[in-house]
């Protein structure tokens, strides 16, 4: 596999990730059964990721663009830029001020 879910898997992490998962100690276990069995918290996880699959990953990115969203018009508030009137602080005269004008036309 090249990517899990979308994520790509560096070539080097490939052979790394297969003896994680496969090679066993003494004890018959790899070092991601000692890990996962560790902590009840990896056992959560591992199901609810199971379980919902994909639709954790699309409702982060949804949740990464709201914010970012967000970030930006915050980010015009504090240049003083109004999205109802569509005017702005005449005493912001940077180039981001230009920028956003220009975004609003």
């Amino acid at each position: 596999m090249d990517t899990i879910r979308g994520i790509k898997i560096p070539e080097q992490d490939k052979a790394v990730l297969w003896d994680y998962i496969f090679k066993t100690d003494k004890t018959g276990q790899s070092q991601f059964n000692r890990d996962w069995a560790g902590n009840v918290k990896n056992l959560l996880e591992t199901a609810y990721f199971t379980m919902k699959g994909d639709t954790l990953l699309s409702a982060a990115r949804t949740q990464g663009s709201n914010k970012a969203v967000e970030k930006f018009k915050s980010s015009l508030d504090r240049q003083g830029v109004s999205r109802r009137s569509r005017s702005t602080d005449n005493t912001a005269n940077d180039m981001w001020s230009a920028f956003a004008k220009k975004l609003r036309n």
